[in-house]
């Protein structure tokens, strides 16, 4: 029994170390830097009024969230929701949007005097939780679809028609941004490979990129951000003919789909210092760093921004808040609201027949360690691919 013990220990030990050296540096790469710029654009939303940053905003809006959405499509398995998929996406998303949505109660309560309890209307920032728990719920039916892609699609555009689909449960925006959920998940099918690595497509991505920065800066006025954030009504947002309405949202999703394509081209694929590393902690950033503002903004606030050294200095300051967010201590105080784990929720697990004990199941993915991880690899990027459909 000693031996066997050992045997045991020691492989379960080599299968650790091997799934930590799996993690893939280019996905923690983008991760980190997409939840660097999400930090970025909350931090200068409110400056819109300057030329520079309002360029900013609206140039990089693709390399956010759209990018975010992708990784959580890239690292979602379309498999039947059994008991663990279930209470995995429990634990990992819907847990997190309620506790963390508490806390933004508690800091409202404390700062401005007043209750405002978050549960059909997400707080800052967590109507992404709440979206990726309907998209993975959803997701293993969308793949049995013939076109999944073109239906989101379709459904993406229709959706700015119906006045009743706003806030409520992110109900607007989940439909909106379900597209690039779709698109991720069928990169991992294998959509786009050779396209995203041969060497002209690297050209092709700075082309994009350039592009949409010189378009930005002559368009940066013309814009309306709330067409990017697509959870307004056609009505509410554009001045033409209704009937010709989803032809602008229609041009956002698809320039917004080229510019996250390039940019996670030109991501370097190779182990990066510093931003490897604070890539685990990608999804820490965009959790916790609205907590962060709304006390920044509070007692500083932004009216002291004008010329270009003080823009430079809060741009200088997210990022190192980004870094201070993604750090291993931030990661491991706050780990038990982002990734909490509540075993006396759930019934156990039944024996299967003959009295035996279940086989303990691999991990689905590299990143099921780690505690930004969304698993079964929901959210976060995986060093090995799940089964595919």
């Amino acid at each position: 029994m000693r031996t066997v013990r050992t045997s045991r220990t020691a492989g379960a030990a080599r299968t650790s170390r091997t799934v930590r050296k799996a993690r893939e540096p280019h996905w923690d790469n983008v991760r980190f830097l997409s939840g660097t710029l999400v930090l970025v654009g909350h931090v200068i939303e409110p400056l819109g009024h300057i030329d520079g940053l309002r360029w900013l905003y609206i140039t990089s809006w693709a390399m956010r969230v759209p990018v975010f959405v992708v990784l959580a499509g890239y690292f979602s398995s379309a498999g039947p929701l059994g008991r663990r998929e279930l209470r995995q996406l429990t634990e990992a998303v819907l847990a997190p949007y309620l506790l963390i949505g508490l806390l933004h109660t508690l800091q409202l309560r404390l700062l401005e005097g007043h209750w405002k309890f978050f549960t059909s209307k997400p707080a800052w920032g967590l109507w992404f939780l709440l979206s990726l728990f309907v998209w993975r719920l959803l997701l293993p039916y969308l793949a049995v679809l013939r076109r999944p892609l073109t239906t989101a699609l379709a459904a993406a555009l229709a959706v700015g028609y119906l006045d009743d689909f706003t806030h409520t449960f992110s109900a607007s925006r989940t439909v909106a941004f379900l597209p690039f959920f779709l698109l991720g998940w069928k990169l991992r099918q294998g959509l786009a490979d050779e396209l995203l690595r041969t060497s002209w497509s690297r050209n092709a991505a700075v082309a994009v990129l350039g592009t949409a920065a010189v378009a930005g800066w002559f368009l940066r006025y013309d814009i309306d951000t709330s067409w990017l954030g697509m959870q307004t009504p056609y009505q509410d947002t554009v001045s033409f003919a209704p009937a010709w309405a989803w032809g602008l949202r229609g041009a956002v999703l698809v320039c917004g789909t080229l510019i996250a394509l390039s940019f996670i081209r030109l991501v370097p694929k190779r182990r990066l210092p510093l931003v490897t590393y604070l890539g685990a902690g990608g999804l820490f950033i965009y959790l916790l760093h609205p907590l962060v503002l709304r006390v920044v903004f509070h007692f500083a606030g932004l009216r002291w921004v004008g010329p270009w050294p003080e823009q430079l200095a809060v741009l200088v300051f997210a990022c190192v808040l980004a870094v201070v967010l993604a750090s291993a201590p931030v990661r491991w105080l706050a780990r038990p609201l982002v990734q909490p784990r509540l075993p006396w929720l759930y019934a156990p697990e039944p024996e299967p027949p003959g009295g035996g004990q279940l086989a303990p199941r691999a991990p689905q993915s590299t990143h099921d360690t780690e505690p930004d991880a969304v698993r079964p690899a929901d959210a976060e990027p995986t060093g090995s691919a799940p089964p595919r459909r």
